[in-house]
């Protein structure tokens, strides 16, 4: 406080060392509204943070990673049927093969824009966009690499490829135990 007594200044009362984060808790005693422009302030302030690489390649990670426990169980409540489920997981692993190809030519698009990109930003001699615009067509090429490496391990029916297939099987199981211990409590 001295220092600000010997250079005239007033110090600032409910200085903030750091921005307020904006919380999405709800619960009780939340429920205060704030100003569009609060909001605006706020919005500036929020940190986001994006899991995985934000790219294409997450959209394969997501589906594999889907639980289809939910739907088998419901699909074995309606049809308790192998052949159905057969039939149901063929589709699942059908759609993850169209996932890939999907995938594969947006990344081979965005391969053949950079590379033009590449090559004007050379010709103006800004080296440095080219050099960025190389290193993300490299990533690119390693998340194409990745997704190739992926088709093979699907192919060889990988269990790291198999999650979603397993997931459905489970519980298309479950609903055929209970359909079984419906019947029983029937008879």
């Amino acid at each position: 406080m001295a220092l600000f007594r010997l250079f005239g200044t007033k110090p600032k009362e409910n200085v903030e060392m750091f921005p307020k984060l904006k919380e999405n808790v709800q619960g009780e005693g939340n429920e205060e509204t704030a100003s569009p422009e609060e909001e605006k302030k706020d919005e500036k302030r929020l940190i986001t943070i994006s899991w995985g690489t934000g790219m294409p390649i997450d959209v394969i990670f997501n589906f594999i990673h889907k639980n289809f426990e939910e739907e088998g169980f419901q699909d074995a409540l309606v049809n308790c049927d192998i052949t159905y489920r057969d039939a149901k997981e063929k589709i699942i692993r059908n759609d993850l093969e169209m996932l890939f190809k999907r995938i594969i030519l947006k990344y081979k698009n965005d391969i053949r824009l950079i590379n033009v990109k590449i090559g004007n930003a050379q010709k103006a001699l800004a080296l440095a966009a080219a050099s960025d615009m190389a290193a993300l067509r490299e990533t690119y090429e390693e998340h194409l690499t990745e997704i190739q490496e992926m088709q093979q391990l699907l192919e060889a029916n990988d269990s790291k490829m198999m999650t979603m297939i397993e997931s459905y099987r489970r519980g298309f199981l479950k609903g055929i135990a209970v359909n079984a211990v419906i019947f029983i409590n029937n008879k």
